[in-house]
């Protein structure tokens, strides 16, 4: 009979918050083609239930190990209630989550320097809130010791700056710093991240709010500032979370899937 000796995802259960689209949708799907069970998750209960759909649909022998639930990371009064219910739900079935990936985005913008309130700096806050409190009890609800991970999402422009986008910059140091600090306090649970370049997912395409001719010139200028010229694609990046999660060995890392960006 066969080894499996690099299949380590075979029999797990993934749960990915930020699953219904774009990057954590692929990493859902690369999951599953591994052999894992997968639950995902939003804060738009209509996004999972076709998120689900979607999944389902395109992987029909493997609808059991398909489930998602809503989960609101943004409401600060009630963002411990729904990680408690999401993590209930995940693991309903008396099976423990082997690895956490959490993709998921903030609403709003990043204003000019000049405009910019704290209401919005607050905003990015929230964000790194809901990082902190997934680490408080996601723990709890995961199996022990290294073999289970938790994977976080931040973005090259921790490492290079642009200038127009300076506002939202800073909750990808707070992400990136928050990786390490976990990966100290919950080890051997391991605690890694990875940081994006320009991926053409749903975000991405949504620049230019429906102009076409922004959105293009958008694209060309993220082409143009990577060594590869074109955009990342979702099912490439996910390969990063995939790694992060097989390699036992890894942890308070943050790994780059930028097209060489920083070395442009």
């Amino acid at each position: 009979m066969p080894q499996h000796k690099f299949n380590k995802l075979e029999g797990a259960r993934v749960l990915v918050l930020g699953g219904t689209s774009g990057i954590g949708f692929s990493v859902a799907e690369g999951s599953l083609e591994y052999g894992a069970s997968v639950v995902i998750a939003s804060s738009n209960p209509e996004k999972v239930e076709n998120a689900v759909s979607r999944l389902r649909k395109a992987y029909p022998e493997l609808s059991s190990r398909i489930s998602g639930q809503a989960c609101d990371l943004y409401e600060i009064s009630t963002m411990e209630a729904n990680i408690t219910s999401l993590l209930e739900f995940a693991t309903k079935d008396g099976k423990k989550i082997d690895h956490l990936v959490n993709t998921a985005g903030s609403p709003g913008t990043a204003p000019p320097l000049p405009e910019v309130t704290p209401e919005q700096i607050g905003g990015s806050n929230t964000r790194l809130a809901g990082v902190m409190m997934l680490a408080k009890h996601a723990p709890k609800y995961m199996e022990p010791g290294p073999q289970a991970s938790i994977t976080l999402t931040t973005g090259t422009m921790l490492f290079k700056p642009v200038k127009e986008f300076v506002t939202g910059i800073p909750w990808a140091g707070a992400i990136d710093a928050a990786s390490r600090a976990l990966s100290i306090s919950l080890a051997p649970l391991r605690v890694n991240a990875v940081s994006p370049g320009a991926i053409d997912t749903e975000l991405l395409q949504s620049m230019g709010n429906g102009n076409e001719e922004i959105r293009q010139a958008t694209y060309q200028v993220f082409r143009d500032t990577n060594l590869l010229g074109t955009l990342g694609r979702p099912e490439d990046t996910a390969e990063a979370y995939l790694y992060l999660m097989k390699d036992r060995f890894v942890t308070g890392q943050t790994i780059l899937t930028d097209g060489g960006r920083l070395l442009k």
